[in-house]
């Protein structure tokens, strides 16, 4: 398994291993990662890309511009292929440059409807139920919340990625 992400991916990678345990997982992190510079690294690997991705990217991208990270997932999962499965959490943050995520969320449900290799989990809505779980800058979440969000990836990863 690749591990293909961003801050939010480094505070759940010690409670993801536990919950995959058995699993061989590569990690590929950048805190600031961008959905087109995941979309560039899935196309640039992907003759050895393993058979499932868990995807962290689009907390860092514009929300104005959902056309650019609809073509981004877009590219990462016709890079993967259909024998491959790629995980992805949806976005839950506050609006940045006066915009919600709420357009990059309703993307990430579109190229699933389009793709069946694309398994959603649905961490705004986690973490909307969850609001004690958030920081202060309201993207970061607790230990609580990285072991949930944890337990719900491996969940995506062991139930919709059968190999």
């Amino acid at each position: 398994m690749l591990d293909l992400g961003d801050s939010l991916s480094v505070g759940t990678d010690p409670y993801l291993r536990k919950q995959l345990r058995g699993y061989r997982i590569d990690r590929l992190y950048d805190v600031g990662l961008h959905a087109y510079e995941a979309a560039t690294i899935v196309e640039r690997t992907r003759p050895a890309l393993p058979s499932v991705l868990v995807v962290s990217a689009g907390t860092n991208d514009d929300p104005r511009i959902v056309s650019a990270f609809w073509r981004a997932v877009s590219d990462i999962v016709r890079a993967a292929g259909r024998e491959r499965c790629v995980v992805w959490s949806t976005i839950a943050r506050p609006p940045a440059v006066g915009a919600s995520y709420d357009g990059l969320n309703r993307a990430l449900a579109g190229v699933a409807a389009r793709h069946t290799n694309l398994v959603l989990v649905d961490w705004a809505r986690m973490v909307r139920r969850h609001r004690g779980w958030l920081s202060r800058d309201g993207v970061h979440v607790s230990v609580a919340g990285y072991r949930a969000r944890a337990v719900a990836i491996a969940s995506a990863v062991k139930t919709r990625c059968a190999s």
